[in-house]
Formats: structure tokens, sequence, C-alpha cells
């Protein structure tokens, strides 16, 4: 994807006007195999240290534009609460950003880290959006859809963003009950994603028209 070229300052991309991207850590509960940051996992687990978290608030407070920040990595909800909160009270300081997205795993594999104390923290600091990754229909077990209803009830919506996978949800009807079983959740299905062009993926990227197909189908 070339992030590193629109990087502003180490962890931070830059690619649209009114939004910018926060690569907070590589540490996921979850490595998946068509991880578009594969290439993080090389440099070994890390956390961004605070000087370069306050780099980035310090490029956001300075240019107007950035409306939108989306807080991401690996995996932003595997730092602690308070470390979490922390970045975002500095974000939520800015007046003029009005959103913050959190891209997170960790309600699909890692349930049980979303807590009380985790939600009642986003729904201080909101407007806050959450866009979690469920790719197939068995993923929807009981205690991913009961994290996500705990993140719903403090008013928190939750998107969904799948990635197209051959041989695992590249159906019509693959696609339409992870839809369903998302919606009955109360989930939002968002975006379905072309797998990226990542190492070791050849075999689970499908044809662009294989997506449109599907598209049309549902």
């Amino acid at each position: 994807l070339e992030e590193e070229r629109d990087s502003v300052v180490p962890g931070l991309v830059h690619r649209y006007p009114d939004r910018v991207l926060m690569l907070v850590t590589d540490i996921c509960p979850m490595f998946c195999r068509h991880c578009t940051r594969k290439r993080e996992w090389r440099r070994g687990r890390w956390v961004r240290p605070p000087q370069e978290i306050d780099r980035m608030i310090a490029y956001i407070r300075n240019d107007p534009r950035i409306r939108d920040v989306i807080i991401s990595g690996g995996d932003p909800l595997t730092l602690s609460t308070r470390h979490l909160e922390d970045i975002l009270k500095k974000i939520r300081d800015i007046p003029h950003v009005e959103i913050i997205r959190i891209g997170s795993r960790v309600p699909v594999v890692l349930p049980q880290r979303i807590d009380d104390e985790l939600c009642d923290m986003l729904s201080r600091l909101g407007p806050i959006w959450l866009n979690t990754h469920f790719n197939h229909a068995n993923e929807l077990t009981d205690e991913a859809k009961a994290a996500c209803e705990k993140i719903l009830r403090r008013g928190i919506p939750v998107n969904n963003q799948s990635v197209l996978l051959a041989g695992v949800n590249d159906s019509v009807e693959n696609q339409l009950k992870l839809c369903h079983g998302l919606l009955r959740a109360k989930i939002r299905p968002y975006y379905l994603f072309q797998a990226d062009e990542v190492d070791g993926t050849e075999h689970l990227r499908t044809t662009v028209e294989k997506g449109l197909s599907i598209i049309e189908g549902m």
C-alpha cells in the first residue's frame, strides 16, 4: 500500500486531506495470513513510544483540515486501557478532530478483552466508531457477539470490514450468511475488501470481477 510514502512522521499516514491513520503498535491477538501490515512483523513486537505519539499529535494539531483520526496497528486494543485512554484524550483535545475510528480484530478473536472499564472509557471520549473484522459467519460466536453488544450499549457504533478470501468466503452464499449474521448482532456490514498483495497470500486472492459478481448476486 506504500504507506511509508505517505508517512508524515513515524507511524502517521496522511494520504487523504481530512483524515490520518495512526499506527500505534504491531501487536495483535491474531496474526492473519492476509494482514495488510504483515511487513511490520519482521520488526518484532513494538508499541509506539510516547515521544512518537506526541509527534503524531503535534502534526494533527497543526493541520486544521484533519477531522477524522483512525487508530490501528497491529491492534490498538492490545494496549492497556489506561495507555489507550492517554492517546485518545490527546486526540480529543484537538478542536478540529470530529471523529475517532478504531480498527480492531479483538472483538472477534479476543472478546474477553472487551470489559466494562474499556467500554466506559471509549464512551466518555466519543464520538468513536469501532471497525472490526469478521470474515466468516463461523466467527460470529456467542462470545464475539456479546463483546460487540457491550460496545454498542455504550453508544459506540460497530462496523465490520471483511476481506474477500478465496476458498473461505468468496461466494454469495457465504457473504449473505455473514452479513445476515452481522445484522442480527446489530453490526453494520461496512466494507468487503479485495485482499491486498502481501507476501504469501497469492492463493487467497480473488479477481476483482469475483468480488463484483458477489456484490451483484447479493
